[in-house]
């Protein structure tokens, strides 16, 4: 079983740091995948357990179908941050995303009190120090943290939340084939006998749209080969998540060993990052778009946004395909011109 040694520390100190607090709104990231919906909901176990009450927040929406399918049948529920007052919460728990990452909406009432509970790189954006924080880059996903704080409450995991956090994991770590450790495989492995099986076929089998198909046929013939990397320009998206989803779909191509797919919507560009071999996704991702924009990631996928900001959506679509891609071709040591289409 995972060594919980740590969590049981970090416990301690999270218990102490929401001791005077009221209310709690636990905040995914926007668009919030698997394992960011799966460890909000655990956290908000472990907050009602020590009798505070707790709100999950997101400031995007359940784009992919799998998500949605997760969330219903779990009955987990997602308020919107713009539909609550986040002067009503005295403190803010940031779960599998950080403040000023980029990935999250939030903006915190002035010298509010929050934590964060993450398995991505260490930001240098917070507004001010945490009252709490445990990051661990280590790990391959944050519901593996997640499972580790609820054993260390001695909490009970029933079946829907063990479901959540196995498909967190499986999704995360693509069944522990990318970026996954031993304390993800223990985790794993022990919510494996735990989990409704009916229920994660569903979510694993959910039913998309027409129009999936209509994106993926229009992602296929947009795509360029630069030698062992593929880029993808998949034009205007109204779910963020989309771009992940392509970017995972295309790391199955033969001989290809970096990915990276790219689209906007009227706030800026998004983008996916998907590695085989080095450099490191989330590293790279952040150099890229220094200045510009905000990411972060893994060694093997990373994600990030380059908002409108002080330009038209226009130039910041020209600069991406001008500059960001052939920086991204030129880091992975791929050619940088005459990409060649699939079909």
């Amino acid at each position: 079983m995972a060594n919980t040694r740590e969590s049981v520390r970090k416990l301690t100190e999270l218990r102490e740091a929401v001791a005077v607090t009221r209310r709690i709104l636990v905040v995914t990231h926007d668009n919030p995948d698997p394992d960011s919906v799966a460890s909000a909901a655990a956290f908000q176990q472990i907050f009602r357990h020590m009798d505070k009450e707790a709100d999950i927040g997101s400031g995007g929406e359940l784009g992919r179908s799998e998500n949605r399918t997760m969330c219903r049948l779990m009955g987990f529920d997602l308020q919107s941050i713009y539909d609550i007052d986040l002067k009503s919460y005295d403190f803010f728990l940031f779960v599998d995303t950080q403040p000023g990452s980029g990935n999250n909406s939030l903006v915190m009432p002035e010298g509010s009190r929050f934590g964060i509970i993450d398995h991505h790189i260490l930001g240098t954006d917070w507004p001010h120090d945490p009252s709490f924080a445990d990051v661990r880059e280590n790990y391959g996903a944050t519901a593996t943290i997640a499972y580790e704080y609820l054993l260390a409450r001695n909490l009970k995991v029933d079946v829907p939340l063990a479901t959540a956090l196995y498909y967190a994991i499986r999704t995360e770590t693509s069944d522990m084939g990318r970026g996954g450790t031993k304390a993800d495989r223990d985790v794993y492995l022990k919510l494996h006998s735990k989990l409704d099986w009916e229920v994660l076929h569903e979510i694993v089998q959910s039913r998309v749209t027409a129009n999936y198909f209509v994106m993926m046929k229009e992602a296929v013939e947009r795509a360029r080969r630069y030698g062992q990397a593929l880029v993808v320009d998949i034009g205007p998206v109204r779910h963020p998540d989309i771009v992940a989803e392509v970017a995972d779909s295309f790391m199955r191509l033969e001989a290809i060993n970096w990915v990276m797919v790219w689209g906007w919507r009227e706030q800026g560009i998004v983008f996916s990052l998907r590695h085989h071999l080095e450099p490191h996704a989330g590293r790279l991702a952040r150099r890229l778009v220094e200045g510009v924009g905000s990411a972060g990631g893994h060694t093997q996928m990373a994600g990030g946004q380059v908002p409108v900001e002080g330009a038209d959506l226009e130039e910041r679509r020209l600069q991406f395909r001008r500059v960001i891609v052939p920086a991204y071709l030129k880091a992975v040591g791929q050619p940088t011109d005459n990409g060649i289409p699939l079909g």
